[in-house]
């Protein structure tokens, strides 16, 4: 019994760690790095939602990695050193991540102060355009201008990339240094807002229309038409007075292909979880959305993205199936194992009982035929040898009535043998 629990205490053990070690892993929350442009409305905007996920201890959480702009971001992603990346649709798309998030729409605003004779995007040639982004971070938008450029047959670099700070438009607009302005960015950021109301001050400005930015879109994958709704920007009247065609691109959460489906997933489920909660303390969170799931999508949306967005999303036995069937053969075999290891000591047990009998039964015979005092008191050191050091020690296993039975039987016999032989011989001695 003592060598069983010495056995039985190890697999125990194993069996309890592996438990535990499971669970660990189970439990522990899937980090993942993130690059991000510096000091940007998206590094904040993910700050915040991961200040969320550690406070209800959710599953995802995210290690920033600030980078210089969307571009670097999207070079790290393809050089695979992060899992997730925030690029523009209209930046090269890297060719081994996909959409998992919209984290917002951004939009070319095209204003010219009130009063001025520019009516529309092809009257900008030879004119002074002041070009600015409402992100800190954002680097611009160069490819939405090459494209106005290269649609409206405008030379190079009339709309300049070069961006200009807010707070000197006012001062360039002041001294009729600038014929028109363009803005990049959200249309409802507090920094839009601002642009327009610097352009506003001498009276509403005139917004120019892109109206063939349907067509723009179909040859510029990533650039998606969209309109400047009526009334946008406030105002009375109201600003823009009118539906604006522009163009615009997205700025999107993309993770890496070889990311779990189920770790894509639960990052979509807890962003969206906590979309409210970290609007609150930061508004851009409201513009975050889903991707479009369709197959003809230029921009592919992430399959564990997918699958959560259309309800396809595998269930514990679909996703954990493989580990659950590894599960049970290591548990299998270590069940075989511990019955082999409880057979053999049984078994080997039993031997010992086999042994013992045939010994206390050999002692019998051999008192019977004893000659002398010597031999007997030899003989009955060994019967209390067995007692106390084969069935004190536990060595043998549990018996049953039959068997205890049988030793005890055999044990009296023999020293009732001892007995009658040490007085036979004593006698034998006496008459001698």
């Amino acid at each position: 019994m003592r060598r069983f629990l010495s056995l039985a205490f190890p697999i125990g053990a194993l069996l309890i760690a592996i438990i535990v070690a499971g669970l660990y892993f189970y439990e522990r929350p899937t980090v993942l790095r993130v690059a991000v442009a510096k000091g940007g409305e998206s590094q904040k905007l993910l700050a915040a939602l991961n200040q969320e996920f550690t406070r209800d201890h959710a599953d995802v959480r995210f290690r920033l990695t600030p980078v210089a702009d969307a571009r670097a971001a999207a070079k790290a992603m393809e050089d695979r050193g992060v899992d997730l990346a925030v690029i523009r649709s209209d930046a090269n798309q890297p060719p081994n991540a996909a959409t998992a998030l919209i984290l917002e729409h951004q939009i070319l605003v095209v204003m010219v102060p009130s009063g001025s004779n520019v009516t529309n995007i092809a009257d900008l040639k030879g004119k002074r355009v002041a070009s600015l982004s409402v992100d800190l971070a954002n680097e611009g938008a160069g490819a939405l201008l090459d494209a106005v450029e290269a649609q409206y047959a405008l030379p190079p670099q009339t709309l300049p990339r070069k961006c200009l700070e807010t707070a000197d438009l006012a001062e360039s607009l002041a001294r009729k240094e600038v014929d028109a302005v363009l803005a990049f960015g959200r249309f409802d950021s507090p920094q839009m807002i601002q642009v327009v109301r610097t352009v506003s001050q001498e009276g509403p400005p005139s917004f120019l229309a892109i109206g063939d930015a349907a067509a723009m879109a179909k040859k510029n994958p990533g650039v998606e038409a969209t309109s400047l709704l009526r009334g946008a920007f406030g105002g009375g009247p109201s600003i823009p007075a009118e539906n604006v065609e522009t163009i615009g691109v997205t700025l999107r959460l993309v993770a890496d292909n070889d990311l779990a489906n189920s770790v894509v997933g639960d990052l979509v489920r807890q962003t969206l979880a906590h979309r409210t909660a970290v609007a609150s303390r930061n508004p851009v969170a409201n513009a975050m959305e889903t991707p479009d799931t369709d197959k003809g999508e230029a921009l592919p949306t992430h399959p564990g993205a997918a699958a959560f967005i259309d309800n396809e999303e595998e269930t514990f036995f679909e996703r954990y199936s493989d580990a659950i069937y590894i599960g049970a053969m290591v548990a299998s075999v270590l069940a075989s194992l511990g019955a082999t290891l409880i057979s053999r000591v049984t078994v080997k047990g039993y031997e010992q009982f086999d042994h013992l009998l045939e010994q206390s039964l050999e002692i019998l015979k051999s008192a019977r035929e004893a000659e002398d005092l010597e031999c007997l008191r030899l003989l009955e050191l060994q019967i209390d040898e067995i007692l106390t050091r084969t069935l004190a020690s536990g060595r043998i296993p549990k018996l049953d009535g039959h068997q205890l039975a049988g030793l005890t039987l055999a044990v009296e016999q023999a020293r009732l043998a001892i007995k009658d032989r040490r007085r036979i011989v004593m006698d034998a001695v006496g008459r001698a």
